[in-house]
């Protein structure tokens, strides 16, 4: 099997996405989601964007055990800054166009709130060779400041990274993570069924999921959208990697 790229924890980082309701977040760490990420801020941005009362409220009544995640595609520093003052997530995920917010930005981010983690996500094109692309000098201009990388797919149309559902080389992924220090979550149309080969092609800190762990059809009436089965099999596939 796999080996996790993790120094003293046997235990893989497993992050669901997507989480919009207090009953979504419990029920996924119940199953073995070892990380939650919600979407929020004051300014709606995505269509799954909570608010920040709602992350907020789903923080303090998920399980003590969650690592909470706040994803965020703004790209203003004080807009971030003010709507982390009021969600207080464990790790702040900046997702939004990289090149937006700059490591100095990021110093500034750390320097204000210094017991956020700070994870960067770095985007992957679909069907663009490596050398083509900019993910390695990313990895180096930001691992000066971050504390992790979500290593995400990013469609070419828009500027923000990830919820796409595509995957992409698992290959550039493994040289990323061969290439920094910064512990690295791998995404990107990740699912029970491929995702113990990406864990053993690219052997990282931890995976990630968000579409393929949501119900096929998503309700209307403002309730949970992951669906429990799908939650339950992704996370024994991961388990059964490591």
């Amino acid at each position: 099997p796999a080996l996790c790229k993790r120094e003293k924890e046997k235990i893989m980082i497993i992050q669901i996405y997507g989480i919009r309701t207090v009953e979504d977040a419990r029920m996924v760490v119940e199953l073995g989601a070892t990380n939650i990420g919600v979407s929020y801020g004051k300014i709606k941005r995505t269509p799954g964007q909570v608010t920040c009362e709602k992350a907020r409220e789903i923080f303090e009544n998920v399980q003590p055990t969650a690592t909470k995640v706040g994803l965020t595609i703004a790209e203003d520093i004080e807009e971030i800054s003010e709507n982390l003052r009021e969600v207080e997530p464990d790790i702040l995920h900046l997702s939004g166009y990289i090149e937006a917010i700059t490591p100095e930005d990021i110093k500034v981010l750390k320097s204000r709130f210094p017991r956020v983690k700070i994870m960067q996500a770095i985007p992957v094109l679909t069907n663009v060779p490596l050398e083509d692309q900019k993910v390695m000098e990313y990895a180096r201009q930001y691992e000066t400041v971050a504390d992790l990388f979500l290593i995400d797919t990013k469609a070419d149309h828009v500027d923000d990274i990830g919820a796409t559902g595509a995957c992409h080389d698992r290959n550039i992924d493994k040289k990323i993570i061969e290439s920094t220090k910064i512990p690295c979550i791998i995404a990107g149309g990740l699912d029970e069924k491929n995702v113990a080969e990406a864990i053993r092609i690219t052997s990282p800190y931890g995976v990630d999921s968000f579409t393929f762990t949501n119900f096929d059809v998503l309700p209307k009436d403002g309730s949970g959208i992951k669906d429990p089965e799908k939650v339950k099999a992704f996370v024994e596939a991961v388990r059964g990697a490591c």
